[in-house]
């Protein structure tokens, strides 16, 4: 039986494109709190996890310079439609001591003081200076706390007496890459106008923001009912990082590099990142090619072909060897292809590479985070995923791949969270770079930690790799 929605709850469906059929749908994720994945295994070096050599760097570094010396063949996709409000959580509750010290001895140190604001804070004594830091810092009208992740300043250069956010420093290292090449980041649309007033009316960058289509609906743990305003209308909540599929599926490159929003570093650090996109770029640029050869070639469906391309499938797919059907082996190669950088795991939370079993029988290689894994977490994984990915998402003939039909929708994501001091339960879509291309060719290959520079709470601004 049926949710006994109210006329106000239709038109809000109505307003954000959704059938009944779609709210019914969410309802029953929400009351059923979602389904572990099926893994089988962590992915490690030599099951999952390529190490290239020196010569395949090489070969695969030539490759990527080549797309990206090519006119519209690559570009950047950049998620950026988060607020800070996690970086500086901590600063509510009382800091354990080694962050109270930091704070009372480094506050000045932060890359987003104005030059009085930093004066001022070397001048009191440690005590003030923390309490009066954070008093800035969580200010409800000018503090950043409530802004985008990526208009934080996260770099000071005291040379040139400036300071620059997430978002300057990530154009900065795209022109470096790739020239003109288009930027996109999704941005959320309170503060587009602002964002986009950075540089300029600049037609090579540009942003989009999350469709309303993709908000999801939470549940009210408390009252086993759907969450809803004291109004009466229900809570709607941006449906997470996988609500962006439909924005990735608008841009128009073959290839397409995707990064998140903190990942970034000064100037100083940017040529040896930019190194190991090429290398990245290429490897993807060389698996497409050679997904091309095999889906055109004039032999298609003879014994050769069928050996062939289940050998090749095998790295993608451990049960491509199932079947010599041609037909078949055609479905499992016409996909998009990724390939995504991971380095050694030392313990930073987040996803990681596992071979998981999908309902129809593939054993495959994902990513998945670890709200998604049964009890006991990310035992036995090696590495980590820091979200640096090459992708493909064009066939050789020129024609798109849809990637929105490349999603396991299964792989939802449901979550608590206290909502104006209540339990509610979250659904997010399935995640960008989680169910959201779990039906891609996937290849994992390891790559150097400097490539990973997040900035997930305010102290991480004081680590000295961010001095410019």
């Amino acid at each position: 039986m049926g949710t006994a929605w109210t006329a106000r709850d239709e038109e809000a469906f109505s307003r954000r494109g959704w059938s009944l059929q779609e709210a019914e749908s969410q309802s029953e994720k929400l009351q059923s709190a979602g389904n572990a994945v099926a893994v089988d295994r962590p992915c490690t070096e030599g099951d999952g996890i390529h190490v290239l050599t020196s010569g395949d760097r090489e070969v695969a570094r030539a490759a990527g310079v080549e797309v990206l010396q090519t006119a519209n063949q690559c570009s950047r996709f950049v998620p950026a439609s988060g607020a800070a409000s996690r970086m500086f959580a901590a600063l509510h509750r009382t800091l354990d001591p080694v962050l109270e010290n930091s704070l009372q001895q480094q506050a000045q140190a932060f890359p987003f003081w104005s030059n009085n604001q930093r004066e001022a804070l070397e001048a009191l004594a440690p005590a003030e200076r923390a309490i009066q830091a954070r008093s800035w810092m969580l200010d409800a009208e000018t503090g950043w706390s409530h802004l985008p992740k990526g208009l934080i300043p996260f770099h000071w250069y005291a040379k040139e007496g400036v300071s620059r956010s997430s978002f300057e420093e990530h154009a900065t290292e795209w022109s470096a890459l790739a020239g003109n090449a288009p930027l996109h980041f999704t941005v959320p649309e309170r503060y587009q106008a602002q964002i986009e007033s950075i540089w300029d009316g600049s037609d090579r960058i540009t942003t989009s923001v999350q469709s309303p289509s993709t908000d999801t609906l939470a549940w009210d743990v408390d009252a086993d009912a759907h969450a809803r305003h004291s109004d009466g209308s229900l809570l709607f909540r941006p449906g997470g990082h996988g609500a962006l599929l439909e924005n990735l599926a608008g841009i128009e490159t073959p290839f397409i590099l995707i990064r998140n929003i903190d990942n970034v570093v000064p100037h100083r650090l940017m040529a040896d990142r930019n190194e190991e996109q090429r290398v990245l770029l290429g490897r993807c640029a060389e698996l497409a090619s050679q997904r091309d050869v095999l889906l055109g070639r004039p032999d298609r469906g003879t014994k050769q072909w069928v050996e062939d391309t289940i050998t090749w499938l095998r790295p993608f797919d451990a049960h491509a060897g199932d079947t010599a059907d041609a037909d078949a082996l055609v479905a499992l190669l016409d996909r998009p292809v990724r390939v995504a950088g991971m380095v050694l795991n030392e313990g930073a939370p987040g996803g990681g590479p596992f071979w998981i079993r999908q309902a129809n029988g593939r054993k495959v290689p994902s990513i998945v985070e670890s709200a998604e894994l049964p009890e006991g977490g990310l035992t036995g994984g090696t590495h980590f995923n820091p979200v640096d990915l090459a992708c493909n998402v064009q066939r050789a003939d020129g024609s798109q791949y849809d990637v929105l039909q490349f999603a396991d929708q299964g792989r939802y994501f449901t979550g608590q969270k206290d909502w104006n001091g209540r339990s509610i339960r979250i659904l997010e879509r399935p995640g960008l770079w989680n169910g959201g291309m779990d039906e891609w060719l996937t290849q994992f290959i390891e790559v150097p930690a400097m490539t990973f520079a997040p900035v997930k709470t305010v102290f991480d601004l004081l680590d000295p790799i961010r001095r410019g």
